[in-house]
Parts: structure tokens; C-alpha cells; sequence
């Protein structure tokens, strides 16, 4: 493996921990400090939210039955392994070809974590503006989108 391999494997490692320890830690923040739908207004425009997502993201499929709920955890399990599948195959020295991948494990293993631990996943960031409400997330949720939008951008602007 050549050196700049290596060390950018460090590099997205680190950043995935950083992101997955950041999501951890957020939550536990908000489940020792807020009650469930206890509302904290920051500013204007952010509310800290506490909510738990039953489903998947913008609680699509929330009101399914508990054995269903064992059958998104197994789909986000597959989805982490199949993207780490697609890193191993697409080994670039240009961290940035990575990076959306590592940014979408990252929030995916952070969201896992909170639905086999607690059986849910904790949301609470609550972003509004004037009648504009968008669904609650988490920090999870903020590092996946962040990858689909890297990942659509790296793919759409690459020269043919």
C-alpha cells in the first residue's frame, strides 16, 4: 500500500471517529438534559428539539411494528457494509474520492448505534424559519447529507 494510501486512510478513520463520537456524545447530552418533546428555543431560527425517530430519515416509516424495526437496522448494517465494500474497491490517493463515503458511514454507524442501543434514533436539532419548518435530525443525519451532496457534486463535476 503506498504511503499516501495509508495515510489517508488515517486522515478519513480519524474524521469518521471524530463524527461518530460528536453524534454519540450529542445525543447522550440531550437525553440527560431534555425530556422527550421538550422544545429549547437557541435563536430565531433554532429550537433544540428531543424527538425519537422510529423510522428512517424524516421519520419515513416510523409507525411500523417492532419486528420491522429489527429489518432497518439490518438494511442500515447492509448499507454501511456495502459502501465500505465500494472503498475498498475504489482505493484513490485523492482523499476526496473517499471522503463522501466516510461522511455517510460515519452518520449511518452513529444512527445504528442509537436504533440498537435504544431501539430508536435521537433527534433534536429543530431548524425553522418564519411558516419553513424542516424535519428535526441529529448530527448523524447532518454528516450523511453532507456525503450524498459531496458524493452527487464529486460525480456531476468530474471531466468525461
Amino acid at each position: 500500500m503506498k504511503k499516501s494510501l495509508v495515510l489517508n486512510t488515517i486522515i478519513l478513520l480519524s474524521i469518521s471517529s471524530i463524527i461518530i463520537s460528536l453524534d454519540f456524545f450529542s445525543k447522550i447530552w440531550v437525553i440527560n438534559n431534555y425530556e422527550l418533546f421538550e422544545i429549547k428555543s437557541i435563536n430565531s431560527m433554532l429550537n433544540i428539539f428531543r424527538i425519537h425517530n422510529y423510522g428512517l430519515a424524516f421519520s419515513m416509516f416510523s409507525n411500523i411494528s417492532k419486528e420491522h424495526k429489527y429489518f432497518l437496522s439490518l438494511i442500515n448494517t447492509i448499507t454501511i457494509i456495502i459502501l465500505f465494500k465500494i472503498i475498498s474497491f475504489t482505493l484513490y490517493d485523492h482523499i476526496c474520492y473517499n471522503f463522501p463515503y466516510i461522511l455517510i458511514i460515519s452518520g449511518a454507524i452513529g444512527n445504528l448505534i442509537n436504533r440498537l442501543y435504544f431501539g430508536f434514533v435521537i433527534d433534536f436539532i429543530d431548524i425553522h424559519f418564519k411558516h419553513w419548518h424542516i424535519a428535526t435530525f441529529n448530527i448523524a443525519d447532518i454528516s450523511i447529507f453532507l456525503g450524498c451532496i459531496s458524493l452527487l457534486y464529486i460525480n456531476f463535476s468530474k471531466k468525461k
